[in-house]
């Protein structure tokens, strides 16, 4: 588990139920959970050798929709993963708040 996106979580009072989900995902891919560490802590999307999904990246996605930027990006990462082509499709159509 990483303490790192767990104490993000908590600082942004996410329900500990929802904490817990989270963190299940982001086990399930441990390489999207490091950069999402990073992000954390620098503010910054992983440049060089970011992980890239069907042409993806966390700053490609936080930059189709202001909804999505940081924790929402790496989510999007984990969807293309587990729904490619559901995902692809909510990112060509575009994400908006309810």
């Amino acid at each position: 588990m990483s303490e790192i996106i767990k104490s993000y979580y908590k600082k942004n009072n996410v329900p500990e139920y929802l904490i817990k989900q989270k963190l299940e995902c982001f086990e399930r891919y441990p390489d999207i959970a490091k950069e999402f560490e990073y992000w954390i802590t620098s503010g910054e999307y992983v440049k060089k050798d970011a992980i890239e999904i069907m042409g993806y990246t966390a700053e490609k996605v936080a930059k189709s929709s202001r909804y999505l930027n940081g924790e929402g990006a790496f989510r999007i990462l984990i969807a293309l993963k587990e729904k490619p082509e559901k995902t692809i499709k909510q990112l060509e159509k575009g994400y908006e708040m309810k």
